[in-house]
This record gives structure tokens, C-alpha cells and sequence, in this order.
């Protein structure tokens, strides 16, 4: 870590350049990582290999940077800020990239190529990047080029958002270190802090923004004035909680397995409890593991399933994992993912396939949980989510000025506390410090639909619902008007008391005849 002059966004696990001394505030910061030499030959280039189905891993031994940085570099470096597309044409209007697809879009100013008839045009800022990414990397044997490339548009796609996510904070850090205030990047996320005034925001412009000062400038309007990005960021940090979900860092899986199974003298570790290892909080609680998330539930179901696909006398933990078993312990994939070793390994096998199978072996599977939907014309239940939703941020905005304006009274305490004490003079009056209000809560979707409906899915006849009711639910409504509640297995079908043979025939006979 050295002194660097000027806001300096450095790249995990990269190595920083020499900086400048700061006069004043100096700040302790990584420098800006920048790309290596080109290697000389085809034999000096690094090898790379599938990692995972969306990255690739370095096989080359002894030196050698991961493809995972050198992509952030380049995505940096040939950032389009403010772009006309070419499809566009030179008067189209300018865009903002913000996405994978923009580079695509984006003519790379900086490379021209000459196509077959003599004409100069300039390649896409994708092209570049997937072009000089090659010029550092060659393939394992086996591999195939066109899956290669395709895994690495995966990475490309995925190391913006972080690089445009990490970019924001690291902005805000420095900002408030270059006023004396320091603050980590754990801080400004946990206090949401941010900064008020557009030349607060110039001050700080990164290196690789500063010949796109244009884009810049606005990127910091999308952050600041983008409601629909203001409101995806407040939900996006409520589902992300606070008590983190693995204790990997930034390693990755098969380097973290790598790691446990040296530290085990070199004897295989079954998959699963390597995986269960990498979800476990170092701390203890009352002297008992405790894992994060919803690690021990996953687990559990994992071992039910397993035993009932290989008998209760085999060892679900022991013995190599069973994808089935993965695949039934979690209904399948819900939103794309299983709840096991997911991203770990890519499941060859789909829940129908396997109900198939398991029906004619005899095992039950257990029954996927319903989901609660919301049907097209309940605008009702649509209108109170989004009102709660503007109370949630109203409410949220006034705990973050209460919490903000608690934490500068406190220091202002302490800061005439201290000036008191060194100057030998009695402390200063104790004054309350402002009021904070609880921090506010924003259900999920799902909760908001089991209050809405009356807490169970399916059905809607709770009383106690804050958020209004329909007619259905109402304890006003007749038995006919009610929703049966309805606890699975077979369809209670027609009302009881009336045979739906006999309904058709005695409304056939009071029919008028034509």
C-alpha cells in the first residue's frame, strides 16, 4: 500500500503502482492496476482453464495475474462513458454504459481496423476487450475457443456491475478522507453514506474517467437522480442483510477445496463438507457452530433426500454427493439456483426427470412448496405494495437523517470532551443526543403477499391483515363468497351436498326448450 495522489481505484488481489505523496491528508490506497507486458511469444502467455461454468482460472504455475483482474482493467480502460451507438449512426443520441451490451454497441475510438475494400472503421469496445484479453491468455488442451469466449463475456458482464458497484463507494471514501474523516468501504455501505454536492463528486473522478470526464459526470447523475436506481439500490441492500453468507473471501470454491484438502494431508474431503466448511461463521454462539443463512436447513434436507434415495444406514456427509439428492432437498432450481452447492456443481439432471424416476422406483418425493402469485387483475394488492414501498423509503430517508445527525452530536461531544481535558478546563454539559427511530423494515414480496391475502397460501381469510382485504376475506361475507381453505392433497371438487351429475341434469330439465 503506498500514497497516491488523486482517486486511485485499485483491483482486488492486483498489485498497485507507485503512487504520489499527498500534501495534507494523505491517503493510504491502492494504486490503479494497469496491464502487463505483452508476452513475446506464444509459449510466454498464461493458460487458462474452465473454473466454473461463468469463469476462468489460471493454470499456469508460479507468476501470473488471474484473468479475472485483467478483465476489470480492460473494462475499465476501454470504457465507453458517453457513446453513440453504431447502429446509430454519428447523429444518434448518446448513451450511458452502464452494461455489458454497451460495449457491444460502443465504436472503440482508440483502434481503427481496415476492412477488405480499404475503408477504416473502428472495432466495438467488446471486440477490443475480448481481443486484448487473448493476447495475455492461451487455452488448456481440449478446450474449445467459441465456449472459452463465451465464459469470458460471462465475466466481462459480471465484473462491470462490480467494478461500477465498487467504483461508487471507493469515491465516497475518498472523498471523506480528503476531509479528514476516515471511512472504509464498510462504513459507507453500512451508513449509506454519500456525497451532496456535484464538485464533491468532480473532485474525486478516477484516473480511468479522466479523458471521459462527460461519462462521469453522467454516472454520478444516474446515482443521484435516477429514482428507479435509488429505489433498486434501497432493496438491494435490504435483501442482502448484514450477516454475509460464506467465509470463503474472494476465493473461489475450487481453490478454497484445494486449500482444505492440503490442510488435510492430501485425503479427499467429500464435496459436501467442504462446501458446509465454507458457510461456517468462525465465531461461536454459547459454544455451538453456527453456519449462515439457511446452511443447516439446506443440509438437512440434503440428508433426507440422500437417505431416501440410498436407504437409512448410508452416510449423506461422507460419501460422495448425489445430484438428485441436491436437486430433490431443493424443489429443483427456484429463481436459477439450487440450495446446495450452487454454482459448484451444474446439475445434468431436471426435477420432472427425476419425479419420472423416482415414481417407478417406488421413493416419494417431497411436494414443491407453493408460491404465492399475484393474478393480473388484483391492482388492490399492486397499489398497497407500492404505497408501502413509498413509506418504507420516506421512513428510511428520515432514520438515515436522524442516524446522521446522532453520530455528529456524538462527535461533537466527544471532540469538546477532549479539547476539555487537555486544556485542563471542567467537561462540558452532557447534552442528549437527537432521537434515532427504529430502523425500518421493507417485507418481501412473498410476506407482503401472505399478509395481503391472509397468511396462508392460497387462501384469504386472516383477519388481522394491515393491508386491507378483499371480498373473500371479509368476515362480513357469506359462506358462498368465502375461499375454502384448501391444505393439499386431492381437490375437495364440488360443493358438499350437491352432486355436479345431478346439477347439470336438473338445470337441463329446467332449461326452456328451443
Amino acid at each position: 500500500m503506498r500514497k497516491a495522489k488523486g482517486y486511485e481505484e485499485g483491483a482486488r488481489g492486483e498489485e498497485g503502482e507507485e503512487g504520489q505523496d499527498v500534501p495534507g491528508n494523505a491517503l493510504w490506497t491502492r494504486g490503479s492496476a494497469t496491464l502487463p507486458d505483452l508476452p513475446k511469444t506464444e509459449e510466454g502467455k498464461w493458460v487458462v482453464y474452465l473454473e466454473k461454468h461463468d469463469s476462468l482460472g489460471l493454470l499456469t504455475t508460479g507468476m501470473g495475474r488471474k484473468p479475472s483482474g485483467i478483465v476489470t482493467v480492460l473494462l475499465k480502460k476501454y470504457w465507453p462513458g458517453l457513446y453513440r451507438a453504431v447502429s446509430d449512426g454519428p447523429d444518434g443520441p448518446k448513451k450511458l454504459a452502464l452494461k455489458w451490451d454497451d460495449y457491444h454497441a460502443a465504436p472503440c475510438g482508440v483502434m481503427t481496423t481496415t476492412t477488405e475494400d480499404g475503408r477504416r472503421v473502428a472495432p466495438t469496445c467488446a471486440q477490443v476487450v475480448l481481443r486484448t484479453f487473448w493476447e495475455f491468455y492461451k487455452l488448456s488442451s481440449g478446450m474449445d475457443h467459441q465456449e472459452a469466449t463465451a465464459v469470458l463475456e460471462k465475466m466481462a458482464k459480471k465484473n462491470l456491475r462490480d467494478a461500477l458497484y465498487h467504483v461508487r463507494k471507493l469515491a465516497i471514501t475518498h472523498y471523506f478522507a480528503e476531509k479528514g474523516k476516515r471511512k472504509n468501504k464498510d462504513r459507507v455501505i453500512a451508513e449509506n453514506l454519500t456525497i451532496e454536492d456535484d464538485a464533491g463528486w468532480q473532485s474525486i473522478c478516477p484516473t480511468w474517467c479522466v479523458n471521459k470526464k462527460d461519462g462521469w459526470c453522467a454516472l454520478v447523475r444516474y446515482w443521484t437522480d435516477d429514482e428507479e436506481f435509488k429505489a433498486r439500490s434501497i432493496q438491494n441492500k435490504a435483501n442482502r442483510g448484514s450477516g454475509g453468507t460464506h467465509n470463503q473471501g474472494n476465493k473461489p470454491f475450487p481453490l478454497y477445496e484445494k486449500d482444505m484438502v492440503a490442510a488435510n494431508g492430501g485425503q479427499e474431503i467429500p464435496r459436501i463438507q467442504v462446501w458446509q466448511a465454507a458457510h461456517k461463521k468462525k465465531e461461536l454462539v454459547e459454544g455451538k457452530v453456527v453456519y449462515y443463512g439457511k446452511t443447516e436447513e439446506s443440509v438437512d434436507s440434503y440428508k433426507k433426500a440422500f437417505k431416501s434415495l440410498h436407504g437409512e444406514d448410508s452416510d449423506p456427509l461422507s460419501e460422495p454427493f448425489d445430484e438428485m439428492a441436491v436437486m430433490i432437498s431443493g424443489h429443483g432450481k427456484p429463481h436459477g439456483r439450487t440450495s446446495i452447492l450452487n454454482e459448484v456443481h451444474k446439475p445434468t439432471i431436471t426435477l420432472p426427470r427425476i419425479r419420472n424416476m423416482t415414481s417407478s422406483s417406488g421413493v416419494c418425493m417431497p411436494p414443491r412448496p407453493r408460491r404465492l402469485t399475484q393474478t393480473s387483475d388484483d391492482a388492490r394488492m399492486t397499489e398497497a405494495y407500492e404505497q408501502l414501498q413509498e413509506e418504507f423509503q420516506h421512513k428510511m430517508h428520515e432514520y438515515e437523517v436522524a442516524n446522521s445527525a446522532s453520530r455528529e452530536h456524538m462527535q461533537e461531544q466527544t471532540k469538546a470532551l477532549f479539547a476539555a481535558l487537555t486544556a485542563g478546563a471542567p467537561p462540558p454539559q452532557y447534552v442528549e443526543p437527537p432521537v434515532v427511530p427504529p430502523l425500518p423494515k421493507m417485507p418481501t414480496k412473498v410476506e407482503f403477499l401472505a399478509q395481503f391475502h391472509g397468511g396462508t397460501p392460497g387462501s384469504s381469510t386472516h383477519s388481522n391483515n394491515p393491508f386491507g382485504r378483499s371480498a373473500a376475506s371479509s368476515p362480513d361475507a357469506s359462506p358462498a363468497e368465502r375461499t375454502p381453505l384448501h391444505f393439499g392433497g386431492p381437490s375437495p371438487g364440488h360443493s358438499a351436498g350437491v352432486s355436479p351429475r345431478r346439477e347439470s341434469r336438473e338445470s337441463r330439465q329446467h332449461s326452456p326448450q328451443l
